[in-house]
């Protein structure tokens, strides 16, 4: 369970959370909301890549130190280095985790003939598969999936609802959020939408 309490965030002159309270108590949940309120923040908070201005972000009761060793996320807000390719920047994750590298994901996500070209030289779509592999791999306890659709062809969205449907098997205490426009398939999948 993730409970947001008393979340305060602004960029500039732009407010986009106010004393916001919330409990995310199911384990498979798709947060709707029109672009620009504040969705993609809210899981950048969540996964420790940004800070709130004041609150709190509790997971099972307790904040966490590292949120990084606890969360994954795959979002377009996360910058990866566009300059390497999408292998090279998998071998960087796979070492800073010390997780296996992920053979079934890039198999199942048929990215592997993208493996070798750089990431800013990959179509939207194949930036997403990439996005997604980098999380999923890590096997963390709350995922965190930002538009998790977007760009991909069908074939990879139905791999994708079945790594979903899987994902928590082995995490009774874990949690999968995702952010979505269209969340019809989602609820299909067992995902209960809510509102920001």
């Amino acid at each position: 369970m993730i409970e947001v309490i008393g979340l305060n965030k602004q960029f500039s002159n732009n407010v986009v959370f106010k004393n916001y309270n919330q409990v995310f108590s199911d384990q498979k949940l798709c947060i709707e909301a029109p672009n620009g309120h504040g969705k993609t923040t809210l899981l950048m908070m969540l996964a420790g890549l940004d800070k709130p201005q004041s609150g709190s972000l509790l997971f099972a009761g307790r904040e966490l130190n590292e949120p990084t060793k606890t969360v994954a996320i795959a979002s377009d807000r996360i910058t990866l280095p566009d300059f390497l390719t999408a292998h090279q920047i998998i071998d960087l994750s796979v070492s800073a985790i010390d997780c296996p590298w992920p053979h079934d994901l890039v198999k199942g996500f048929s990215f592997t003939a993208f493996l070798n070209t750089r990431f800013d030289a990959l179509s939207s779509g194949n930036q997403k598969k990439c996005q997604l592999i980098l999380a999923l791999m890590r096997k963390s306890p709350y995922l965190l999936l930002d538009e998790p659709s977007a760009a991909l062809d069908q074939t990879s969205i139905e791999h994708l609802l079945q790594l979903l449907d899987v994902y928590l098997n082995d995490k009774p205490n874990g949690q999968i959020i995702i952010t979505c426009h269209e969340p019809a398939v989602f609820i299909e999948h067992g995902f209960k939408c809510v509102s920001l």
